[in-house]
């Protein structure tokens, strides 16, 4: 068959959507996926491994650890079980943080709970004076942080720590401009109700246990210490809801807060003052 027969094929068979049908093509036969609409006529042969994975996708598995790749603020990012799958809201949080960066240079920036090293990747991309340090208590989240770090050409303006978010002012990492964090933020009751594909995903980075805004409390308590004076700021992402269960837990009252494409409240900021 040929690259539009073969889209085809994916489309009825595989994905939903055609963009995901387009990416998973793009990587199985080499074709760039810009390139994807201009190639229509090439041929294409289904080997072994592509049936593998396409036996993989039959069962829910997400695409981006099938092809261990997610497009993350314009940039390839190698994903695997070990780290959460990068979203699109997260960019969210990279522009905020980049807002306050403004024309700012020889940054120092924290990325808490770095997983892929996604937010981090992004950050230093387009801040190329700054330095930054990457936190997980995943050694395998930290493998992959590495490797992306590497990949985009930032590895010798960052380290990586492994160590807990919650015991941050313990490692002695100093002070920061930036801080960032996508940290766990579903129930475990919402955890055990959601879908097949994201149990994929490592619990850890999606389930904080029965609270769900715990390591908001606990980090928002701590960022005041991490946070420079005057010129420190700090951008978490949320959960639906849990800007407004911050708010009535007595958090956040000094924070702002971005909303995202669907109007969810996503991104809450604070800056030391």
């Amino acid at each position: 068959m040929n690259v539009a027969e073969y889209l085809q094929y994916l489309q009825t068979e595989y994905f939903d959507n055609r963009s995901d049908a387009i990416e998973f093509a793009s990587h199985t036969t080499g074709i760039p996926y810009t390139l994807i609409s201009v190639n229509l006529n090439e041929h294409v042969e289904i080997t072994r491994e592509t049936k593998q994975k396409l036996a993989r996708i039959n069962a829910d598995e997400p695409l981006a650890y099938v092809i261990q790749n997610k497009n993350f603020y314009g940039l390839d990012m190698y994903v695997d079980e070990n780290v959460l799958i990068p979203r699109p809201e997260t960019e969210i949080l990279v522009d905020e943080a980049l807002k306050f960066a403004g024309k700012r240079e020889n940054l120092r920036v924290l990325d808490i709970c770095t997983g892929s090293g996604c937010i981090l990747t992004a950050l230093m991309s387009s801040l190329p004076d700054s330095e930054g340090i990457g936190l997980d208590i995943s050694e395998g989240a930290l493998d992959a942080a590495k490797f992306n770090a590497d990949t985009h050409g930032i590895a010798e303006r960052v380290d990586f720590v492994k160590g807990d978010a919650l015991r941050i002012k313990e490692l002695g990492l100093g002070t920061f401009d930036i801080v960032t964090c996508n940290p766990p933020y579903l129930s475990e009751s919402e955890w055990l109700l959601s879908a097949k594909s994201l149990k994929y995903e490592p619990k850890n980075a999606l389930s904080a246990g029965k609270d769900d805004i715990l390591f908001y409390k606990k980090l928002l308590d701590m960022i005041p210490y991490l946070c420079n004076k005057n010129g420190g700021g700090a951008f978490f992402e949320l959960g639906i809801g849990q800007y407004q269960k911050l708010l009535d837990s007595g958090y956040a009252k000094d924070c702002s807060v971005t909303k995202d494409y669907q109007h969810i409240e996503r991104v809450v900021s604070w800056i030391n003052l």
